[in-house]
């Protein structure tokens, strides 16, 4: 395979696993960082962007390695699209 068709093959590869994280993400419980990202249609590094923007709201930290959200309010984010950054999110301290 050339360069050119590997960039390919993994491009379609990240699009294959979006299409399935979205078809299989939960209703209720917690959902990680990656999972929600790829519900939302967007990076991982550009969801983390928006959490540290506040944007999205702050995960509940589980140890130093384990970040989840709630999957309602990732569902909501998703109806309601992620806020501007000026935005004050429903919840969150001025």
């Amino acid at each position: 395979m050339t360069h050119e068709e590997n960039r390919l093959q993994r491009q379609a590869d990240k699009l294959h696993f979006y299409k399935i994280a979205a078809e299989a993400f939960p209703a209720t419980g917690n959902v990680r960082a990656r999972q929600s990202a790829a519900y939302l249609g967007i990076g991982l590094s550009t969801f983390w962007s928006y959490v540290e923007q506040g944007r999205i709201k702050r995960p509940t930290k589980y140890g130093v390695r384990l970040s989840v959200w709630e999957a309602e309010y990732i569902h909501q984010l998703k109806r309601e699209g992620i806020p501007k950054a000026t935005e004050k999110m429903e919840g969150e301290a001025a």
